[in-house]
This record gives C-alpha cells, structure tokens and sequence, in this order.
C-alpha cells in the first residue's frame, strides 16, 4: 500500500454504499482495527484498484506473449544490447 499524505491529495466524492458495508467498516474501526471509516475505504478502494491493474497487466503480457510483432520487437531490442551486457561482465 501506498503510504499518501491524504490532506494534500484528498478529493471529497459522494458515494453510495450498502449499509452493511458502512456497518462493518464502522465496527472495524470502534474495534481500532482501522483509523477511520474513511481510512477504511481509502485502504479498500487502493487495493481494489492494485488489484485491478495487476490483473490488467497480466492480461497485458499474456496477449504480448502471442503477438509475433511484440516478441520481434523485444528479441531485436534484446540482442542491440548483448554487447552492452558483455561489456559489464568483463568488469
């Protein structure tokens, strides 16, 4: 998780949640398992939203992993630096 100073990168927005969600969220933070109901959805929706784009990624590289184009690119942009490694390894 990222660690975010939330007074200088908050934005207020208006949501709808179902209320025993908002239950939950309230008695984790009475029990000081969170600071703050809002803490509580910040923390949900940045892991939601990691999530979300790890798997976006994953689909990512999975669909490259076919694409011939992708795999040429990669491989010719590989061996352009195969002397610049060499070179390192003598060091």
């Amino acid at each position: 998780m990222q660690n975010v100073n939330y007074r200088e990168a908050s934005t207020k927005y208006t949501t709808v949640l179902p209320r025993s969600c908002l239950d939950g969220l309230k008695d984790l933070a009475d029990r000081k398992i969170i600071p703050s109901v809002s803490q509580g959805i910040r923390l949900a929706v940045e892991d939601f939203v990691a999530v979300q784009n790890q798997r976006s990624y994953e689909s990512s590289m999975r669909d490259a992993a076919t694409d011939e184009a992708f795999i040429k690119r990669t491989m010719d942009a590989q061996n352009d630096f195969v002397h610049v490694d060499a070179e390192r390894d003598e060091l």
